[in-house]
């Protein structure tokens, strides 16, 4: 069955998934992954614990470090989350890498770096501002110096107390209108991806400065950006195709040059730490990406540009098989050098079948994808978690 190269395979998985189990490191051992992505800080969320001897259900109500804080943030403008009592220990991400390891698998730090409720309720000054006025509290913006402080400090934390093996950012860039944390009611709006787009644009005051430093009338394209959402009406139109989308492409620029800043500022961070981790950047090839997946746009303007054959670029890819297998060729297209990762999904609506999943992963391999991204381990149940080990045994 196996038509090229067989892919390496990361399981994506939170600290109180194995913790307190004593069965862990079996079902990590069976599940079929050659290294394991552990929640090393990360956003909000209620999470299903189904194979859990204690438990069914983790209220990780805000954003957190999932490492010891200590100094490293004390001064600064911007700190992380709770303490996350909800894991009961300080230090979960290293206790929990003690029980994957302890199955024989390599932890890589999935680090989800301007996705924070917590620190951007507190600091809206420094959150995503539409054309509107309103706040994205979500969402740092990474125009801010603040904001890229914080996310370096992250990660320098992240490496000096979890120790991981390797490094997954997420959420390099600033997230958009989309990919929050909050009851989503706005489906009924019919808001396209064209409009989500323009209400992904920033306007907070660093974005404000950045706009007029390069000379751009930035309140003549705020109020551009206004009448183009207002008078959309096509429900179905994207940037891509939407009449005068490419006039915006200034204030894209902006962001690219904020999104690559912060990532060379975690670079330095890493560089800094003395660790050599393995890197993988969550990547879309859209110009117009927001969110957890950084454009390849920003990369090319940052440092590790020129080091991207050290560097797993990993693209989304839960829609169908057919957008999927077109998110892996676009990426490979773009970021040439890069290894690709295939971002894929084993959770509903995917079904809960082997066979199913084998032919669907498979072709991603065969579209150019060197590994695949499991999501997720711990939130499967346990009939998903067998029918992970059952497709990757498949295409091996």
């Amino acid at each position: 069955m196996v038509t090229a190269p067989t892919p390496q395979a990361t399981g994506y998985l939170y600290p109180w998934d194995v913790l307190g189990d004593p069965d862990a490191a079996g079902w990590l051992g069976s599940a079929g992954v050659d290294r394991v992505a552990l929640a090393a800080a990360y956003h909000s969320v209620r999470a299903g614990t189904p194979r859990h001897p204690v438990r069914r259900v983790v209220d990780a109500r805000s954003a957190a470090l999932y490492v010891p804080a200590g100094g490293a943030f004390t001064g600064q403008a911007l700190v992380p989350g709770s303490a996350a009592e909800w894991t009961g220990t300080e230090d979960s991400f290293s206790e929990a890498a003690s029980v994957v390891r302890s199955a024989g698998l390599p932890v890589d730090a999935w680090t989800v770096l301007t996705h924070s409720s917590a620190v951007g309720g507190n600091n809206p000054d420094l959150c995503v501002r539409n054309a509107f006025g309103e706040v994205y509290r979500y969402a740092l913006c990474p125009s801010q110096p603040q904001v890229r402080t914080y996310a370096a400090a992250l990660v320098a934390q992240v490496l000096a107390e979890g120790k991981p093996d390797g490094l997954i950012l997420e959420a390099v860039g600033p997230l958009g209108f989309g990919h929050q944390n909050q009851h989503e009611k706005t489906d009924g709006a019919e808001y396209s991806p064209w409009v989500q787009a323009l209400l992904s644009l920033c306007f907070c005051e660093a974005c404000l400065a950045a706009c007029e430093a390069r000379g751009l009338p930035v309140q003549e394209f705020r109020s551009r950006v206004r009448q183009a959402v207002l008078a959309a009406v096509d429900p179905e139109a994207a940037p891509g195709t939407a009449p005068g989308a490419g006039d915006f492409l200034p204030l894209l620029d902006v962001r690219w040059d904020a999104t690559a800043a912060l990532l060379d500022q975690c670079l330095e961070a890493v560089e800094a730490s003395g660790a050599h981790p393995r890197i993988s950047l969550h990547t879309s090839p859209d110009p117009w990406s927001t969110g957890p997946f950084v454009p390849t746009a920003a990369l090319r303007r940052s440092k590790l540009w020129p080091e991207m054959a050290q560097v797993t670029a990993v693209v989304a890819c839960w829609a169908d098989l057919e957008q999927s297998t077109a998110a892996v060729r676009a990426l490979r297209a773009a970021a040439p050098d890069a290894r690709i990762g295939a971002y894929v999904l084993a959770l509903p609506p995917k079904p809960a079948d082997g066979g199913d999943l084998a032919t669907q992963w498979q072709a991603l391999v065969e579209s150019g994808a060197a590994e695949l991204h499991v999501y997720h381990l711990g939130l499967a149940s346990t009939r998903r978690l067998h029918a992970i080990g059952d497709a990757l045994g498949a295409i091996r």
